[in-house]
C-alpha cells in the first residue's frame, strides 16, 4: 500500500510538471515589448547621413563635422556599441598609412587628423519607453569622455535613426541632431 501511494505521488508530480510546462509562458507587458522591439530593430550597422547643430533659434550650424560627414554606427545584440566619424572635408595629412608614419608626421598634420575625426565605443542601453538610448562610454578619442553616460533621444523611422542631444559649446546650448541610415547586409 506504502508503494502505491509513492508511484502515485510521484505520478501526480510528473503529471503537473508536464502540464506546467506545455502551458504558454507569462506574455510580456506592452512596455516591454515595445522595449523589445525597439532594441531589435537598433541593433546593425548604420552609415551617417548628416550631423547638424540646432541653435535656441533655430538657426541650424555645422562646427564640427561640416555639410557631409561620412561615418559608421553599430549596436550589437550583446550591449556593445561603436561610433566613428570622419567630418567634411576629410582630413588629407598625414599621408602616412602605418601608425609608424603617422607618428613621424609633424604637428599640424596630426591637429588636423585629429581635428577631422572622432570616435568612441561603449556599451549601450535603452530607457523603459525606448524613446532614448544611452551610450555607456568606455573608451573615447577625447580622454575626458570616459566613463560618461551619453543620452541620445531616438526616433527610428524605416531605415533611418535619428538621435540628438543637447549639448553645451561654442558659449550656448543647442541641439545636436545625427540621421542615420541602415546599412543592409
Amino acid at each position: 500500500m506504502r508503494t502505491v501511494l509513492i508511484i502515485s505521488v510521484f505520478a501526480g508530480i510528473c503529471v503537473a510538471g508536464r502540464f506546467a510546462s506545455t502551458q504558454e509562458p507569462a506574455k510580456k507587458s506592452a512596455s516591454a515589448q515595445q522595449l523589445s522591439s525597439v532594441s531589435e530593430r537598433l541593433v546593425g550597422a548604420w552609415r551617417l547621413i548628416s550631423v547638424e547643430t540646432k541653435r535656441g533659434n533655430g538657426e541650424v550650424i555645422y562646427p564640427f563635422y561640416g555639410k557631409h560627414p561620412q561615418g559608421l554606427l553599430i549596436y550589437d545584440r550583446s550591449g556593445w556599441m561603436s561610433v566613428q566619424i570622419v567630418s567634411d572635408p576629410n582630413p588629407a595629412v598625414p599621408t602616412a598609412s602605418s601608425r609608424e608614419g603617422f607618428l613621424k608626421a609633424t604637428p599640424a598634420e596630426k591637429e588636423k587628423a585629429i581635428d577631422g575625426f572622432y570616435a568612441y565605443y561603449g556599451t549601450w542601453s535603452l530607457d523603459q519607453s525606448g524613446s532614448s538610448v544611452t551610450h555607456h562610454i568606455r573608451q573615447s578619442l577625447y580622454p575626458g569622455e570616459r566613463g560618461e553616460e551619453a543620452i541620445r533621444q531616438l526616433i527610428l523611422d524605416g531605415k533611418r535613426l535619428t538621435l540628438s542631444a543637447e549639448a553645451h559649446e561654442m558659449g550656448e546650448t543647442h541641439e545636436r541632431i545625427l540621421v542615420w541610415e541602415r546599412i543592409e547586409p
